[in-house]
């Protein structure tokens, strides 16, 4: 395997799928130390900088599309370090602005990372719904770390809440309040260095709106913006009482593409279906709800032949079946309706794929690693492979 002697000050930059262990010297991942012998994983259509602190031997792998660079540079901009440098001034929530692809997730593990230097414990908040690092997409959530990460993507939600759509466009007061039920979860378990890694909605009128609702909830102590924050903010930020530093953008930024995003997301939703089992459920032993919160068993019903009806018009499938019958036709096919379940503390415990729901029979059939009692289960608006691929959405307020 391919081994790099390189120079202490340098960087090597793992593009995913990638992987690299360090074989002698001292090396860091966003301030996570590296222990010799013990290899890091960059997952696909990811990347991470390992900077090297003395002279080292690293041994890098890659798979089709990976790969990695050597760069004459530390490149976490030195704002970045000086940030870290002053953290002790901010205790109290920590918000990362900025938009797809800005290194902001790279910015808040690095804030995560030292946070747990400092303090003992963290919490990583996870706000983006698209682009999920600890969630299933469509929810958010947050974990608290003991020790430092290379990569927050390998850790698991503590904590979620669901919003039920892959951004908050059609959800803005929803994804606002369910992120404000996640602070107050934080505060009561008495967690108070956090940083958020807000979602990349940041263009247009509504995206600022969307962002004032937010910070007005938050009410973060420390607002770090990759690149420009509008004016419309920075105002709210002074009367709350924000702090706000600007910073540059890393140097070397993987820009993702739309399918790569798609297929990223379809590796998270595959993630957490992994290990699934179909279970039969009576629909009276659990209450059952649309993201709306509609609880009429009917008009639930309505709702998910509305969407099943959509998609098979629109991709001119032939299905026997009609009504709820064809759900279960193309449930054979591995596509189900993307759900939530609840445990018996009500609390969001996982994802599952509804492939069958007969109020008649009293009975629903999910797809799902969720294997005790489950006390709510709600019904999304997606329709999902058991592969974690997207195949159809209709905004769950337009249903």
């Amino acid at each position: 395997m391919p081994q790099l002697e390189v120079k202490a000050g340098s960087t090597v930059i793992l593009y995913g799928p990638a992987s690299a262990t360090l074989i002698s010297g001292r090396a860091s991942i966003l301030d996570h130390q590296l222990k010799p012998r013990k290899r890091v994983i960059v997952k696909s259509w990811r990347s991470r900088p390992i900077y090297i602190e003395e002279d080292s031997v690293i041994e890098c792998v890659h798979g089709e599309g990976g790969g990695f660079e050597v760069l004459d540079m530390d490149t976490i901009p030195a704002e970045w370090r000086q940030v870290v440098k002053e953290l002790d001034s901010w205790r109290g929530l920590i918000a990362v602005y900025g938009g797809v692809d800005s290194g902001k997730t790279s910015l808040a593990t690095l804030i995560a990372n030292n946070l747990v230097k400092l303090y003992g414990v963290s919490a990583y908040i996870d706000l983006d719904l698209g682009q999920s690092n600890i969630c299933p997409p469509t929810t958010i959530g947050y974990v608290k770390l003991k020790r430092t990460v290379p990569d927050v993507s390998a850790l698991r939600m503590d904590c979620g809440e669901v919003v039920g759509y892959t951004s908050p466009t059609p959800l803005v007061e929803e994804h606002v309040r369910r992120a404000e039920k996640i602070m107050s979860k934080l505060r009561d378990e008495g967690v108070e260095a956090c940083v958020a890694d807000l979602d990349g909605w940041v263009s247009g009128g509504q995206a600022i709106k969307h962002k004032l609702m937010l910070f007005k909830v938050l009410r973060p102590r420390l607002i770090l913006s990759i690149g420009g924050l509008p004016s419309e903010l920075r105002d709210l930020c002074e009367n709350i009482g924000s702090d706000v530093r600007e910073l540059p953008p890393p140097p070397r930024i993987r820009r993702r593409e739309i399918s790569a995003r798609r297929r990223l997301r379809s590796m998270a939703y595959s993630r957490f279906l992994r290990n699934s089992a179909l279970r039969r459920i009576p629909i009276s032993w659990a209450m059952v709800e649309d993201l709306m919160g509609i609880k009429d068993i009917q008009e639930i019903s309505s709702r998910i032949m509305k969407l099943v009806s959509a998609y098979i018009e629109e991709n001119d499938l032939i299905v026997d079946s009609k009504g709820l019958k064809a759900l279960e036709e193309i449930s054979k096919k591995g596509i189900g309706v993307l759900s939530y379940l609840y445990d018996l503390e009500d609390s969001f415990s996982g994802i599952g794929l509804l492939m069958a729901f007969n109020p008649d029979k009293n009975y629903l059939k999910i797809y799902t690693p969720f294997k005790y009692q489950v006390k709510r289960i709600v019904i999304g608006s997606i329709l999902l492979s058991s592969d974690g691929e997207e195949l159809y959405t209709i905004p769950p307020n337009m249903l």
